[in-house]
């Protein structure tokens, strides 16, 4: 069972910190399942109610500062993935975000990035939805990062992008 102040990722609403544990007010009476309050580290303005039961199946810890390290030292290494165009492309990238798990959210900022910087090499627009989905996917990849190298999300997003620039993506 987790603590007030445990930071875990819950699914795609990315880190979050448990604020209380508690049996919310809008339980019916007589029903005394006990809830995890959390707020993500992406929407601070809402709140989750996660039921303590079967919770641990849909969170993990957060990857080490070491973990985190060697996945911005090593991202020359990652796979890029193979993303269809189009319509086609939402599936495979919901897929990833759905899961969550920092190497794979790696392996799809890096492919989203390198699309965007080859369609900017042919002077075309990068897709709105490719946007999107990008900055859903650094939001959640660099969310998780920081807090694990104790660091600040803007610093981490200048690093991977920094790294990101001196491969050949295009």
């Amino acid at each position: 069972m987790l603590s007030r102040g445990d930071c875990v990722v819950y699914g795609n609403h990315g880190l979050c910190e448990v604020k209380d544990i508690l049996v919310p007010s809008f339980l019916e009476r007589g029903n005394e399942t006990l809830y995890y309050s959390m707020v993500s580290s992406i929407d601070s303005k809402g709140v989750l109610y996660v039921p303590v039961d079967g919770a641990e199946e849909k969170m993990r810890d957060a990857i080490d500062a070491d973990e985190a390290e060697e996945l911005i030292d090593e991202i020359d290494e990652l796979e890029v993935y193979d993303i269809p165009q189009g319509k086609k492309a939402e599936a495979v990238i919901v897929e990833v975000i759905k899961r969550n798990k920092a190497p794979e959210m790696m392996c799809l900022v890096k492919s989203l990035r390198k699309i965007k910087a080859t369609r900017a090499a042919e002077g075309k627009k990068f897709a709105s939805m490719d946007e999107k989905y990008l900055g859903i996917a650094e939001k959640l990849l660099y969310s998780e990062i920081a807090y694990s190298m104790e660091s600040k999300l803007d610093i981490v997003k200048e690093r991977v992008i920094s790294e990101l620039s001196q491969l050949t993506l295009a």
